[in-house]
Parts: C-alpha cells; structure tokens; sequence
C-alpha cells in the first residue's frame, strides 16, 4: 500500500493501481530518478490554482475527456463504472487533462528543466 495518502478528489480505487506499478518499477528506473522532481511540481499544482484557461478551451477539455470517456475500452468502462458514475470518471478524466496541460505548460516555462 503506497506511503502517501491519496490527494483530494482522488478516488480510492486508484491507489490499487499505483501499488501495482511501484511493484513492478525496477530499482533505479527512470521513473525512480525523476520521481521527487515530478512530486513537488504535483504538490505545487495541487496547492494552486489550475492553469488559467479561455473559456473555450475549458470546453474543449470537457468535450475532450466525453470523448475518451465513450471510446474506452468496454471491459475497463464497465470494471471502473462498478466502482464510479459515469460523471466522476468524465471528471477524473477531466483532471488527468488539465494536469497534462499543467505539465506541458511548466516544461515549455521552464519550470522543470532538471528533468
């Protein structure tokens, strides 16, 4: 079971899965190296406002996450949505894009050049 609890609006179900990969990652993987970097950087962003976005790009993201929502895979919709509505997971996938976008905003500032 992982160390750190799970931040807000994090759903339970998910710490399952990051046990399970923090088994499998190998001693000194790169994901081992650069994992404090990624950290903090997700700390912060927890701790702030989301990246300031134009209307139209919020509506974007929320069409964006509908779509990949009803394109998934049957068998993992249907295991996941035992567990969650159909709207928590829209939101979830929601929040996986707005943290995407908040990364690939700090590495175009600079943000985390020590990557």
């Amino acid at each position: 079971m992982s160390d750190y609890p799970n931040p807000p609006n994090e759903p339970d179900w998910l710490t399952e899965f990051e046990d399970m990969a923090n088994d499998q990652l190998g001693e000194g993987s790169a994901c081992e190296q650069v994992h404090p970097i990624i950290e903090s950087w997700y700390t912060r962003l927890l701790q702030g406002e989301p990246p300031a976005s134009r209307d139209s790009v919020i509506q974007a993201m929320s069409c964006l996450a509908t779509e990949i929502l009803y394109d998934s895979p049957e068998e993992i919709l249907s295991a996941v949505m035992e567990h969650v509505s159909e709207e928590e997971l829209a939101a979830f996938i929601e929040y996986v894009l707005l943290v995407g976008r908040a990364f690939e905003i700090s590495l175009r500032n600079g943000e985390l050049d020590d990557l």
